[in-house]
């Protein structure tokens, strides 16, 4: 209950009423003539010398409009309309004096000693009352029939005016922030009619033709387009997508520079429409391709200067591949200009040896699956040249298509193969040659060191030792060099059977004890029970550890631990030789299976060695069905393994 009967109750929907007459803006805004209209339109049918557009905020009505009264705004708490707000319809007073919520008002005991009011509500269709259009008489009186009909068409009239004036001040504010977006893009924005007429271009249009944008409005599109063959097509500026259509067609085109000299431009052209209707025009904004056309220059250039091809190869889930670009280097390793091979790459591997195609097309397969780095070295039967290798190295990219694209390079390696031939064919006819006197010479050694000659005197010992410790480490290298030579020809047999995992580390843990003992370093042979079984070439098998445990006893510190082990992991057998020595650096990781490879490290250059040990290792290992790899943290120590088939999973295979 109000303690004073003239106090206005507020609305049930208060908050949400007030939320609504924020949302309009229109509190505290200067006089605007279209609302003026309203009230004088409002006093003029209703025959009153006062007419108002009224708010209702929170402690005040404020009039926007007005006509008879000086005052701009009242307290709530003695408004009429705060009373009217609280219907919907028309709320009137005959006479003020006379109603008790008014009588002792201080609007109705003084100036403007109002005694007659009639209000209509102004509502924003959605329940709220933001206010009132309304008339004031200083005498009493009632409206006809036809006034308050009147009153009532003309609040209405005033609530849309209330909404086209937002959305104009939102157009306005869309209109500003579309300039500013127009004048700040980079690339060249244009607006064209229905007819194709420019009405407006951006400043972008200057820094990608030259022309001044102002100067563009009114003059055609086809303006800036170029006319040797490359103008856009007829059916342009028509609506080609389907209503809704998210669409939007991209077009290349040689655009026509203010000079004369032509552009390439990548166009995107959108029909402006308002209710699904295509007749406001169309955006057509141009991306500057000038980049890529000199990108393409540059690499044309850089890749002519190659020895190879630099290339993109492409394939496609339904099997199709092809070189979306090649340089002219195409021409040097395969025959083929790279035209021929732009759509269709079969013309390519026609000329892969047939024994090397089946290789090359799995290591694609592959490289595709996992996305990983391609390399391959295979040879071509090249039209002109003959039987020559290649070598391609090429990293992949999955497209949004579902198809693989390589970056890649290839290269000829021909000469390079020649000379590995010709300094395998030394290296071996050198080892042969070397081999039968040298086994003389250490057997001899070995005899005479053995006493089988009589004593060795005391002055000669040191220096026989001497030499037959360097002949029996160059026998070793010769012995190394001979294995490499095999394994590169083709050559070495290998005698695959079923072996005993953990007899095959007792015994190597056992004859390996001795240079163990050499080194003041524990051999530990870590038996878990478990009986693996793979399928190898014992005595290949037994190679590999003797390396890995003569590197690992070598590189231990005195009193250290090497350690030879066994586990399965999942469907194979992991063998591990793991040491306590200062690790691999880190520079070295990448070369430590190459042949002839050794740390530069002071020592370990003091440490005996071929650098073909881990390099042999690898072949034989891989060989057999196998793999071998490391792990090593500086000063921790090294670990390294093979992992070979268990003896199911090989039959299975």
């Amino acid at each position: 209950m109000n303690k004073h009967p003239g106090h206005p109750i507020a609305p049930l929907n208060e908050p949400r009423r007030l939320a609504a007459l924020l949302a309009f803006e229109l509190l505290d805004t200067p006089a605007e003539a279209m609302f003026d209209t309203i009230t004088a339109l409002a006093a003029h049918i209703c025959n009153t010398p006062i007419a108002l557009i009224s708010l209702i905020d929170v402690e005040r009505q404020w009039f926007k409009s007005r006509v008879g009264l000086e005052a701009s705004e009242t307290p709530r708490e003695i408004a009429f309309c705060a009373h009217a707000i609280n219907q919907d319809e028309l709320f009137e007073v005959e006479n003020a004096l006379l109603d008790p919520r008014f009588c002792d008002s201080p609007l109705v005991v003084a100036a403007p000693d109002i005694r007659f009011y009639a209000g209509m509500p102004l509502s924003d269709g959605r329940g709220n009352n933001l206010g009132t259009l309304c008339v004031i008489d200083r005498q009493p009186r009632q409206l006809n029939e036809q006034q308050r009909k009147s009153l009532q068409m003309l609040a209405q009239q005033t609530v849309q005016l209330f909404e086209l004036r937002l959305q104009a001040r939102h157009q306005r504010e869309q209109a500003a922030l579309h300039k500013a977006m127009l004048g700040s893009a980079g690339t060249a924005v244009i607006v064209v009619d229905p007819e194709g007429l420019i009405q407006q271009a951006s400043p972008g249009v200057t820094t990608l033709l030259g022309y001044n944008a102002d100067d563009l409005p009114g003059r055609p599109l086809a303006l800036l387009l170029a006319q040797d063959g490359h103008q856009l097509p007829n059916d342009l500026l028509r609506p080609s997508s389907p209503q809704g259509s998210s669409q939007t067609p991209l077009y290349e085109a040689q655009m026509r520079h203010v000079a004369g000299h032509a552009v390439p431009a990548l166009l995107n052209i959108s029909p402006i429409n308002l209710d699904g209707r295509f007749d406001l025009g169309y955006l057509c904004i141009a991306h500057d391709l000038s980049y890529r056309e000199e990108a393409l220059q540059r690499l044309q250039r850089l890749a002519a200067q190659l020895p190879g091809v630099v290339y993109q190869f492409q394939l496609f889930d339904d099997g199709r591949s092809c070189f979306p670009y090649a340089s002219q280097g195409m021409e040097v390793i395969y025959g083929v200009t790279p035209e021929a091979v732009k759509d269709d790459a079969s013309r390519v591997f026609a000329l892969i040896h047939p024994d090397d195609l089946s290789t090359l097309t799995d290591s694609i397969a592959v490289s595709a699956a996992n996305l990983d780095l391609w390399h391959q070295e295979y040879r071509v039967l090249h039209p002109g040249k003959g039987l020559i290798w290649v070598e391609g190295r090429a990293a992949p990219q999955r497209r949004p298509d579902g198809s693989v694209l390589w970056h890649g390079f290839i290269s000829d390696i021909t000469e390079r193969k020649h000379m590995e031939r010709l300094k395998s064919e030394f290296v071996s006819t050198v080892s042969h040659e070397l081999r039968t006197p040298l086994t003389s010479i250490t057997g001899s050694l070995g005899l005479i060191n053995g006493g089988a000659l009589g004593p060795v005197p005391d002055t000669m010992k040191g220096m026989l030792a001497i030499a037959e410790g360097n002949t029996q480490r160059l026998r070793n290298l010769i012995d190394d060099l001979l294995d490499i030579d095999k394994l590169i020809a083709g050559k070495m047999t290998f005698n695959l059977q079923s072996i005993q995992l953990n007899e095959l580390l007792a015994e190597c843990n056992a004859s390996n004890q001795g240079f163990a003992q050499q080194h003041s370093v524990s051999l530990l042979h870590n038996d878990d029970g478990a009986r693996l079984q793979v399928v190898a070439d014992p005595l290949r098998l037994q190679q590999v550890l003797s390396n890995l445990l003569s590197n690992a006893l070598k590189f231990s510190p005195p009193q250290g631990e090497v350690c030879l082990y066994s586990q399965q992991q999942g469907s194979r057998a992991r063998i591990l030789v793991s040491d306590q020595g200062s690790g691999i650096a880190a520079e070295f990781t990448t070369r430590i299976f190459e042949k002839f490879s050794q740390a530069d490290a002071s020592d370990r250059r003091q440490k005996s060695g071929t650098g073909l040990g881990l390099a042999i290792s690898k072949e034989l290992i891989e060989r057999m069905g196998g793999s071998i790899g490391f792990i090593s943290e500086p000063q921790q120590g090294s670990t390294f393994w093979i992992e070979l088939p268990l003896r199911g999973q090989q039959d299975a295979s």
